[in-house]
């Protein structure tokens, strides 16, 4: 990922002044002036030291967007330090301006889906063997979504044993190198529908990300990739039509 943004942002005509990894990890011991005066930083690093880079990027007040999962245990912390310290963070589990459309179509779908209760739903996701999490950020984003429609669903279903029909089911599969796919199953004893997303390559998300990035500096506060498409929705003078009249 870090390599597919710092393509594209030149690309873009932006300028990466510091680069970190494994081999020359950022010392969030220090100030940010490690970080070369950057307007922004992105960040796609690991669920071990992201936590860390987070605290400090609230005390440096440096704008960023991270899309490293694996912290959601931390996050009303991070959202406090954050009003706390007056910094920006814009955080999401995914950048694909695609899965945006798909949460997009759940908005739309679910009240009629909590309408119809002849239909049940679940979620699956397919990622290379090398993903840390399980299920993906991303699922469970998704399953979130769905649960805040569905009145017959109060859970994600554990991971072992029957699966409830108060429970959503979230199937997870690692295999070769899968960049990644979610698919949502809509089933019913009449039909089934299936939505899809299948990332094609990593260029996807970081476009994502730099246009967060691109849109960050001058917004104090924690933010999601929503807020950001919300404001560019407003910009646009778009109207969003209800899909149930």
């Amino acid at each position: 990922m870090g390599t597919a943004v710092m393509a594209l942002a030149r690309s873009r005509r932006h300028k990466v002044v510091a680069s970190f990894n494994s081999r020359n990890p950022l010392d969030t011991g220090d100030t940010a002036d490690i970080l070369g005066g950057a307007d922004v930083v992105i960040d796609f690093s690991l669920p071990s030291v992201v936590k860390a880079h987070l605290h400090a990027y609230c005390i440096w007040r440096q704008p960023a967007v991270v899309g490293t999962t694996g912290w959601a245990d931390s996050a009303d912390e991070i959202k406090r330090l954050a009003r706390e310290c007056q910094a920006s963070l814009l955080c999401a589990p995914n950048f694909s301006l695609g899965i945006q459309l798909v949460l997009g179509a759940i908005n739309s779908l679910g009240p009629l889906l909590n309408a119809l209760s002849e239909y049940d739903v679940a979620l699956s996701e397919s990622h290379h063997t090398d993903k840390k999490d399980r299920p993906s950020g991303t699922a469970l984003q998704l399953a979130h979504a769905l649960l805040a429609h569905l009145d017959r669903k109060s859970m994600i279903a554990p991971a072992t044993g029957s699966v409830g029909r108060d429970a959503l089911e979230v199937a997870s599969l690692r295999l070769g190198r899968i960049f990644g796919e979610h698919t949502i199953v809509i089933d019913s004893l009449f039909d089934q529908i299936s939505i899809t997303h299948t990332a094609k390559n990593r260029t996807g998300f970081a476009l994502g990300a730099l246009k967060a990035a691109e849109w960050l500096p001058g917004h104090t506060g924690f933010f999601t990739l929503e807020d950001a498409l919300a404001d560019w929705l407003r910009s646009s003078g778009a109207a969003r039509q209800p899909f149930v009249q």
